[in-house]
């Protein structure tokens, strides 16, 4: 990637990789460690089991061979689908290895081959046909990235072990050895996924993320069966194909910072004007966005915003190259924050608790945790504390009432789908005096309702 003036990477390479520490070297040596420990993977014993095949991984760097897989995959009807990248030296992470699983084959695209992938996105998009992941969200990123078509019919296997009594989230290698009994080897995370040709070792290693999926999705199933969780499992699962929640929305991205909720309106509105800023750079760079500019830096920049270039140089942590590059830009994005109307400030909650409503909000909390667990529902995958929290303020505010023909906020995420079937009408119902939890252990705990 050129800079424009023919230095590569020359601002993104001095945005902190020249103090002792470099992603790609990082990788490297968790590369030559990992297959230093993982010597004796090879040895390592395959457990048996109906759904899950032994057979060897095919590479797949041919088209007729790719044409071949992808038919065998459709006429399956359902298959178990990963991929390997390195995210942490492009704008756009570097497509490495897609692995793919039946109950017959196994197979190791490799997206680096002169392969025309398109026929395999649309198989992904293909509503008939079951893809079984494991915390696929970043593996479903590329198929509209790729395709412009969005998933369809995905089983993620952490989401739906959250909803029967395991804990969410779950590594895939702690998830395979409850399940099935199959003991996957070290992780291989940060390893060159893009050498050419693969290691042994990374063959097995990407084989294995995919073997046992399919054996997985079949125990849990039933058990969301058993449950009757499986129409809320669907749904969850389905959220993972909405394209808006992927790539960069100039709106909201800002608030996937840490902190900014905390920040008033003035300050937010000039934090999402740097953030907007920052992804434009990290593009024309070819680096992430927090290679380019870490989020603690932009954070300071609109927490205490910076007037005039020579003030510049005080701010802690912003690198002296992208400082003289674009320090105008950062000067001019902080003064289109502060100028903005109060109509079009983000929207800040300002409001603090008193000690009654902070325990109010705790105890509300703590049913909310036994309502979940009393259903095999981790509660981590339904609402957060604060949601809860949030949803509790609004409800004793008088912004959403009980139920009855009332008016219900839809910005509480608790109230919407599925959640609100698990829990969030149960919420409603408490607070209205309508409801008794009582609870019961049986080796877990158990929880059943009494309408009053």
């Amino acid at each position: 990637m050129s800079d424009g003036d023919g230095t590569k990477n020359s601002i993104a390479d001095r945005t902190g990789r020249s103090r002792g520490y470099s992603p790609a070297n990082f990788r490297s040596r968790s590369h030559d460690s990992a297959h230093l420990e993982n010597i004796e993977e090879k040895d390592r014993p395959r457990v048996n089991h109906p759904m899950a095949t032994q057979a060897e991984p095919e590479f797949i760097d041919r088209q007729s061979d790719l044409d071949n897989l992808i038919e065998h995959l459709r006429s399956a009807g359902r298959f178990a689908y990963d991929s390997e990248f390195i995210g942490e030296l492009t704008y756009i992470p570097k497509l490495c290895l897609i692995q793919v699983a039946s109950t017959q084959r196994i197979g190791l695209i490799d997206p680096l081959a002169n392969l025309n992938l398109t026929p395999f996105w649309e198989l992904l998009c293909d509503p008939s046909v079951e893809k079984i992941v494991h915390a696929g969200q970043q593996d479903v990123e590329p198929i509209h990235r790729n395709s412009g078509k969005i998933a369809a019919n995905l089983f993620d296997t952490q989401i739906c072990a959250g909803l029967v009594g395991l804990a969410y989230p779950t590594a895939l290698s702690k998830l395979v050895l409850e399940l099935v009994g199959a003991k996957l080897g070290k992780g291989l995370t940060f390893t060159h996924w893009d050498q050419r040709p693969p290691s042994p070792m990374q063959l097995r290693y990407a084989a294995d993320d995919v073997r046992y999926l399919l054996a997985v999705r079949e125990i849990l199933g039933q058990r969301l069966d058993v449950l009757g969780h499986a129409d809320w499992a669907k749904l969850e699962c389905q959220s993972l194909c909405d394209p808006t929640q992927y790539g960069f929305n100039p709106k909201t991205h800002y608030l996937k910072i840490r902190g900014a909720n905390a920040l008033p309106a003035r300050q937010q509105a000039v934090l999402q004007l740097l953030t907007i800023w920052r992804d434009g750079c990290a593009r024309s760079h070819n680096v992430p966005a927090r290679t380019f500019l870490k989020d603690e830096v932009l954070l300071d920049l609109a927490r205490s915003p910076v007037k005039t270039l020579d003030k510049l140089e005080r701010v802690r942590g912003l690198p002296r190259p992208v400082e003289a590059a674009h320090g105008a830009e950062i000067i001019a994005a902080t003064a289109r924050g502060l100028a903005q109307p109060i109509t079009d400030l983000p929207v800040v909650r300002d409001f603090e608790p008193t000690p009654q409503q902070r325990f109010q909000a705790d105890a509300l909390y703590a049913a909310f945790l036994c309502l979940c667990a009393g259903q095999s529902i981790d509660p981590s995958l339904v609402a957060s504390r604060q949601e809860v929290g949030d949803l509790f303020r609004a409800i004793t505010a008088g912004e959403t009432l009980d139920g009855n023909g009332a008016k219900q906020s839809p910005q509480h995420g608790l109230l919407i789908g599925w959640r609100k079937e698990a829990a969030g009408q149960a919420i409603l119902d408490l607070l209205a005096g309508k409801l008794k939890l009582h609870l019961h252990w049986d080796q877990m705990l158990t929880t059943t309702k009494d309408l009053g």
